[in-house]
């Protein structure tokens, strides 16, 4: 699998296509690509994305998405286009499956789904999703109560900004606009494994959720509102926003005595009442705060990359899905996430600044919707 990594900083979409298309054909002269995955600003017009795209892939399958920011190896790619051409060496093959209407047909969606994963169980899949108003959590925790496997299933939620109230983050793919969905592009003789870094260590009391609903816990511990902890904890903040609390999201444990980090929350909003999150919060869970610095994000990082390069050594792709809030607590090192990831593993880096992220636990029983993880994928065709 031969993979490389064009981009273009262009602020018209016509122009950075053409500088995109036109590096690759530098590179690789008339050498012909499978698939090709476009990470793209949202400031493009939405309703010229596909025709500018189609005019350049000349028949051949791609998926694109919003980012507000992207990856190429190092460097950090703002308010333009980044695209990863994959060129299959050994009997690789692609194919993309495109869930729509999530919010109107989540159940109708989760059983054409479960269908096409189970037909695929012995492939690689990747899904890239919309936040779908909210319901890509709830749909990613649907696919997990079904008997399909969950350690091939890897993906992120594509970013944008709020625009008149509502934040809204496309995919394009085949000619179509995806606004209330995701897709699952599906690799076929390829090798692919994952490592989850986090680096926020668990503080403080442990609570138990005993009113949740959907994104916003509104008690733990049988009454207390946890909306009173967290003003209690900012109360000396002047100007206080909501992502000042980045650094310090809630952890859900595992209920068992290990009691391991199943995933994180990232605080969204609060009032009086309730905390609202980047993700769902269930009754009964067990959480804590917990706290983190550039210097031990990047610890948590190292220690994937490791664990990646155990389980597969000689990828012929890494790609990164690394969250928003993530990158606002590395501040000025966010480029040395991807840094670390390339210090220990060669081979090109792929990926961009997601709303959340797609994986499984760490026993590989389930899928997790992560908040504020980096989400390091390797890939190599068999």
């Amino acid at each position: 699998m031969n993979c490389t990594i064009h981009t273009s900083g262009a602020s018209d979409l016509e122009k950075a296509m053409e500088e995109v298309f036109a590096s690759y054909r530098r590179e690789r002269g008339e050498k012909p690509y499978d698939f090709v995955m476009i990470a793209l600003s949202y400031r493009y017009p939405v309703e010229r994305v596909t025709g500018a795209i189609e005019r350049h892939v000349e028949g051949r399958d791609y998926l694109a998405f919003h980012s507000t920011d992207s990856f190429c190896d190092t460097r950090i790619v703002n308010e333009g286009v980044t695209a990863l051409f994959i060129s299959f060496e050994r009997g690789g093959k692609v194919e993309c499956f495109v869930g729509r209407e999530i919010s109107s047909q989540k159940e109708t969606v989760l059983t054409e789904t479960v269908s096409y994963l189970k037909e695929r169980s012995e492939a690689a899949h990747l899904m890239v999703a919309g936040l779908c108003h909210n319901q890509m959590a709830f749909f990613v925790n649907s696919l997990s109560e079904h008997e399909i496997p969950t350690n091939n299933i890897l993906g992120g939620i594509s970013s944008g900004f709020t625009i008149d109230g509502e934040t809204n983050t496309y995919q394009f793919c085949r000619g179509e606009v995806i606004r209330d969905g995701f897709v699952i592009v599906t690799f076929h003789h390829v090798q692919m494994a994952s490592s989850v870094a986090m680096g926020f260590g668990p503080v403080g009391t442990q609570y138990t959720i005993t009113k949740a609903e959907g994104y916003r816990l509104y008690e733990v511990d049988n009454g207390h509102p946890f909306s009173q902890t967290i003003q209690k904890l900012t109360e000396h903040i002047e100007d206080f926003e909501a992502k000042y609390l980045w650094y310090t999201p809630v952890v859900i444990l595992e209920d068992g005595k290990r009691q391991e980090l199943l995933t994180l929350r990232t605080f969204r909003n609060m009032s009086e009442e309730w905390v609202e999150f980047y993700g769902p919060v269930k009754e009964g869970q067990l959480i804590k705060l917990s706290y983190g610095e550039a210097e031990d994000l990047l610890d948590a990082d190292k220690k994937s990359v490791r664990k990646l390069k155990q389980e597969l050594p000689d990828p012929e792709l890494l790609i990164n899905f690394s969250c928003t809030a993530r990158q606002y607590v590395l501040e000025e090192s966010q480029e040395a996430e991807n840094i670390a990831y390339l210090e220990e593993m060669k081979a090109p880096l792929f990926g961009f600044f997601t709303f959340g992220e797609i994986g499984h636990d760490p026993q590989k029983k389930s899928l997790q919707f992560y908040n504020e993880t980096s989400l390091l994928i390797g890939m190599r065709e068999q």
